[in-house]
């Protein structure tokens, strides 16, 4: 039984260490594909707008998916939840 306990414990630690890993990687791959389907749909706009507004001419469609990807990693690390549990009646 103590192998058994020992097994889980192991497996637990292993999920939760490939969890630290693979979830930064999956948030990147899947903001790419969005920054993709970004660019496809409304690319020429956005690079012709961040560049009005920023009045440069640095910004080109190549960064959009690489650009969405990077901000989407980070911002994970920054997300805040509020929870009320007030029960006024």
């Amino acid at each position: 039984m103590d192998k058994l306990k020992a097994v889980g414990v192991g497996s637990v630690i292993i999920g939760f260490i490939g969890l630290l890993v693979f979830s930064p990687v999956l948030t990147f791959g899947c903001a790419y594909i969005g920054g993709m389907i970004l660019d496809w749909v409304v690319g020429a706009g956005l690079i012709k707008g961040l560049n009005l507004i920023f009045n440069t001419t640095r910004f080109n469609r190549e960064l959009i998916p690489l650009t969405c990807a990077t901000l989407a990693t980070i911002g994970k690390y920054f997300k805040s939840s509020n929870t009320n549990t007030n029960n006024n009646k």
